[in-house]
């Protein structure tokens, strides 16, 4: 049996292609073999950032590999060696993490950190990076490498802020009135400068930072140079440490570091006094997640509660109450505009360290069908005297929560006209109703388009809840042809935003059709009823203001259609 050339070569196409699934056909050197339709991916690797290299220290080189074919890449792995050997001495690393997929065109950064082996020699060494991946049938695919050269020393480089110094200014320090620390910064680096760095201090419990703020910043600090910065600080009452924490972030050619702590020890005499008066605990500020509350959302409160005494306070409980409203009859009653999730209205703390800040986070669920207003919880909360000299304390505030409703214009019907004639005014109807909860203001419907309007546009300050608008305007178009045209509804919402509403229509506009003569029967000289004079009056005034007759009584209609839709609005409004 033959078999012809073109079903030949169909075959063979079937057959390469199933064996580059099974990763049967082998790659050579550095090269792939290019057939048609191949699923090999074609890869490239770069080198985009090499760090110095030092004895016994860590740096990294930064790799970018690129997916330069047009078939995705899968599973690409990283290999390292030395050129000329089968190790990486006197190299480690830690590996990166494989790169699970690569798809056409894309890229990928790869941050690989060396480690020089604290017996190494200064020499350079060349780093040979390969990477390998797999293609859409799981076939490992040839390595792609990039080779760099290493050079390595005894010098530092690695960027390092220490405080080589910390010093009271005044000889006898006031410790409640306030005294002076300065603190001496030194770049351990001989090689980079440090930029930007940011110095916080925070007390504790033990101090506080007198300045405007308790950060002080430094723009430049030269490679093995120091420099100064003063804080103003005082003793808290019930000090228990003389610590406080020092937090510091810079930059530096390479990078960046940030959020680096210590604590410091600041040499001062110890003093654990306390002031014997009633604890007081306070809420001393509160946070809604939102900026906007809207009947329906989920919010979460933070409250910021304060002791303000030295010493402690425990078993604090925090219980969130129910406002209460007046009735209509007089009477009292509770709304429950908001529910906790996941949690009872209480929370209890152990204990709140004199002096100090606690913070702690309810979720509220908000009632759909609340009104837009702003609300009052109650909030109280019970605590007692760490050392039992007080108990059933209470303290009762209020949290205000401002609620809204969303905005909501509905139509309830709309005439848009499909077809008109040339010079014969057309009607454009719709009603609306306002179906939210908070009325509307500035509540405007317009109509726009390729011709000319009557009673174009309408205006109401305020479309109240519930409330409903009627609109009808004439559209008069002067020739012939398709005409596009528009509704426009705006107004503004409950967030004194504009919401605009558009409702596009196209009208086919045609000429009228000319009416023809008369018929002289239909008005016979000297008929029933009608003198023969006076039928030929009514005769010639038809045949000679024809049009206007007409546009009167399509006026006419349009008026009492009009007057019809409004009143049957205005009943079923106060039917309702």
């Amino acid at each position: 049996m033959r078999i012809g050339k073109s079903k030949f070569k169909g075959a063979m196409s079937i057959l390469v292609v199933m064996l580059l699934l099974m990763g049967a056909l082998p790659a050579y050197g550095s090269g792939l073999i290019t057939i048609e339709n191949s699923i090999l991916p074609v890869l490239s690797l770069e080198i985009s950032r090499q760090d110095p290299a030092v004895i016994g220290e860590e740096f990294t080189i930064v790799y970018l590999v690129k997916n330069i074919s047009d078939k995705p890449a899968f599973n690409i792995n990283y290999n390292f060696n030395i050129v000329g050997s089968d190790d990486l001495y006197p190299f480690t690393l830690t590996k990166p993490e494989p790169i699970t997929q690569l798809d056409p065109g894309a890229s990928a950064t790869m941050s690989v950190k060396f480690t020089v082996d604290k017996d190494a020699r200064e020499k350079t060494y060349r780093i040979n990076g390969q990477v390998n991946a797999q293609d859409a049938g799981m076939a490992t695919t040839v390595n792609y490498s990039a080779i760099s050269d290493v050079p390595i020393s005894f010098t530092t480089v690695k960027p390092n802020l220490t405080v080589s110094d910390l010093k009271i200014l005044e000889e006898n320090p006031d410790t409640l009135e306030g005294f002076t620390v300065r603190l001496t910064l030194k770049n351990g680096s001989v090689i980079y400068d440090l930029r930007n760095i940011l110095v916080q201090l925070e007390g504790g419990d033990n101090f506080e930072i007198m300045d405007i703020t308790n950060k002080k910043e430094i723009s430049k600090i030269s490679a093995n140079q120091a420099s100064s910065i003063d804080f103003k600080i005082r003793s808290k009452e019930g000090r228990t440490t003389n610590t406080v924490t020092m937090t510091t972030s810079y930059n530096y050619t390479n990078g960046s570091v940030e959020d680096k702590k210590e604590e410091l020890f600041i040499p001062i005499k110890e003093d654990v006094s306390t002031n014997g008066k009633k604890p007081q605990v306070i809420i001393k500020r509160y946070t809604l997640s939102k900026d906007q509350v809207l009947a329906g959302d989920k919010i979460d409160l933070t409250l910021a509660i304060e002791n303000t005494n030295s010493r402690p306070v425990k078993n604090v409980l925090i219980n969130f109450g129910v406002e209460s409203t007046t009735s209509e009859g007089g009477g009292s009653s509770s709304s429950t505009v908001f529910a906790p999730v996941g949690s009872s209205n209480t929370f209890h703390v152990d204990q709140i360290k004199g002096k100090s800040t606690i913070t702690n986070t309810i979720t509220f669920a908000v009632d759909p069908g609340a009104s837009a207003k702003t609300y009052i919880v109650p909030v109280t909360i019970t605590y007692e005297d760490e050392k039992g000299l007080y108990d059933n304390l209470a303290i009762k505030d209020n949290v205000n929560i401002p609620v809204t409703q969303q905005a909501k214009m509905s139509v309830t019907s709309m005439t848009l006209p499909s077809d008109a004639n040339v010079g014969m005014p057309t009607p454009v109807m719709a009603e609306f109703v306002n179906s939210g909860k908070v009325d509307l203001v500035d509540f405007t419907v317009k109509l726009e388009g390729d011709f000319e309007t009557m009673d174009a546009t309408v205006y109401l300050a305020k479309l109240s809840i519930g409330s409903t608008n009627s609109y009808t305007g004439m559209l008069i178009a002067s020739e012939e042809g398709e005409k596009e045209g528009k509704l426009i509804v705006s107004y503004l919402d409950n967030n004194n935003q504009e919401v605009v509403e558009e409702y596009p229509f196209t009208v086919m506009v045609t000429a009228m059709e000319e009416m023809g003569p008369m018929d002289p029967d239909m008005f016979p000289p000297g008929g029933e009823g009608m003198p023969e004079d006076e039928g030929n009056a009514v005769v010639n005034f038809l045949k000679n203001n024809w049009f206007s007759v007409v546009l009167g009584l399509a006026v006419a209609g349009q008026l009492i259609y009009i007057v019809r839709i409004k009143k049957k609005a205005k009943e079923e409004f106060f039917d309702e």
